[in-house]
């Protein structure tokens, strides 16, 4: 084929055109490539931002969560007062001190200590100055032990110290009396000179005890300091060995009671002033062991140390009463001990009886005393509010056995006051009990409360007390407490 300039000329055109046509595509191609690469760039600072934010956020929810871990630790661990171990964290403690001791064949002692006079200053002057003094006692306590012993507030004014890798009497007396001769100067809060004493009971470890008995044995080592005129320290010795056996034979025996239904439920009738009528009953345990019944005298503060112990007789109680009562139209008063008063347990057990059964709340009287309340009363406060509620009624049993009543009162929801016997053994002889029971009454009438007074034996004390719709009778002249059956035959 001849190839002329003609065809060159046009080919060179051609090539020239697909030059141009291949550069603008170039251009273009990279420009396209350049705005995709700035976009991913801007992608990827953006992610880098949103990295960064979410791993700043993932930070400070860590913190917090460690935060509130913490938090929920010092709560489970600390009493939240005085910042001292708590009872939890002392039966911890106490448990591993105890095996060190056990394997590696060490000594350690236990010092139990009570406040003497604490019911008094809480009462006389309050809770606020009551809990600064337990707040003050705690350090003054903290101040004589070492660094690796342990101090604990049991609750209330109990407190206790673990001395660590110890066996000298003499020390540990030491310990003792300088904190029984710190304790006893005037502690002065809020400009009042606060006077208190202290009780302590010491137990150095034998290699045969667990570590329940040495808690039994310092406690009772304690009481015998009470019982020698308080303000001083007693060892636990052999002598009251005795003692320890019986109450350790209850408690266990006390373990066994609820599954082997030894225990019953006793009802006092509570009447009318007006008629004498039932209007309702005290609900009292009573405890059948080896076909004989067991005073409460001789075993209620053994069931009540053992908080797992008495929530689960007092649970038990109050689902065999709801089982009983719908079919009565009395109402039911149901004793409940400060120490269900100090978690949200009891509250707990009420939701799921609520579940459980179709009753009616407005026909249980939850009856606590005035000591109940004294050792945490926030607390106490929030259980009984919730329970009230729920519908049920509240009773204060043992109105004016403290001086702290009137604040009661005044903070809780309370529907009836139960009046001590105390103010009735004398009315007779007492123009002043009189006036005092007619003005606590009359108080009560104020507040809209109702009135059951306790402990009428005599036929003489009706002669003097008035009779009021608001105000019912208890005690032993009307009705003993009886089983349900006799119950149902005078109703």
């Amino acid at each position: 084929m001849h190839i002329t300039k003609e065809m060159l000329l046009d080919e060179i055109k051609t090539l020239k055109k697909a030059s141009t046509l291949h550069a603008k595509y170039s251009i273009s191609q990279y420009k396209q490539v350049l705005k995709t690469l700035n976009k991913l760039e801007a992608e990827k600072k953006l992610l880098e931002q949103k990295v960064k934010q979410r791993t700043k956020y993932l930070e400070v929810e860590i913190e917090q969560k460690e935060n509130l871990a913490h938090k929920l630790e010092k709560v489970a661990k600390y009493d939240q007062l005085t910042g001292l171990a708590n009872r939890y964290l002392f039966l911890n403690e106490l448990k591993l001190v105890h095996k060190e001791a056990s394997l590696l064949n060490k000594n350690f002692a236990l010092l139990f200590i009570d406040l003497d006079g604490f019911k008094f200053v809480n009462d006389t002057y309050g809770h606020d100055i009551g809990d600064e003094l337990l707040q003050t006692v705690a350090s003054k306590i903290k101040s004589f032990v070492r660094s690796g012993d342990l101090v604990s507030r049991l609750g209330g004014d109990e407190f206790t110290i673990i001395l660590r890798n110890i066996n000298d009497r003499d020390k540990v007396s030491q310990i003792a009396l300088n904190i029984i001769e710190k304790i006893k100067q005037p502690i002065n809060i809020q400009n009042i000179n606060i006077y208190v004493g202290t009780s302590i009971g010491i137990y150095i470890f034998e290699q045969h005890d667990d570590y329940q008995e040495i808690i039994s044995k310092a406690d009772i080592a304690m009481y015998e300091s009470k019982k020698a005129g308080k303000g001083t320290y007693t060892f636990f010795g052999s002598s009251m060995q005795k003692e320890l056996l019986k109450a350790t034979t209850i408690k266990n025996e006390l373990k066994n009671a609820l599954k082997k239904r030894e225990f019953v439920n006793y009802f006092q009738p509570i009447v009318s002033s007006m008629d004498h009528t039932v209007k309702g009953v005290e609900v009292l345990l009573r405890w059948f062991c080896d076909g004989r019944m067991v005073t409460p005298a001789n075993f209620m503060d053994i069931l009540e140390e053992d908080i797992n112990l008495i929530k689960d007789v007092t649970f038990w109680q109050i689902e065999e009463v709801i089982q009983k009562m719908d079919k009565y139209n009395f109402f039911f008063s149901i004793n409940i001990s400060a120490k269900l008063l100090n978690s949200n347990e009891l509250i707990e057990k009420i939701e799921e009886l609520m579940e459980k059964y179709n009753f009616n709340p407005n026909q249980i009287y939850f009856e606590v005393t005035e000591t109940s309340l004294s050792s945490n009363l926030m607390q106490a406060s929030k259980i009984l509010i919730k329970l009230k509620n729920f519908g049920f009624n509240l009773s204060l049993d043992d109105f004016g056995t403290g001086y702290s009543s009137l604040a009661y009162l005044r903070e809780l929801p309370f529907d009836t006051l139960k009046i001590d016997k105390k103010f009735l053994d004398n009315l007779k002889y007492s123009k002043k009990d009189k006036q005092l029971l007619l003005s606590i009454i009359n108080m009560a009438k104020i507040l809209q409360m109702k009135i059951v007074l306790e402990g009428i034996e005599k036929k003489e004390q009706l002669k003097i007390l008035q009779q009021d719709k608001y105000i019912k009778y208890q005690g032993f002249y009307f009705y003993k407490p009886m089983e349900f059956a006799s119950l149902i035959g005078i109703t």
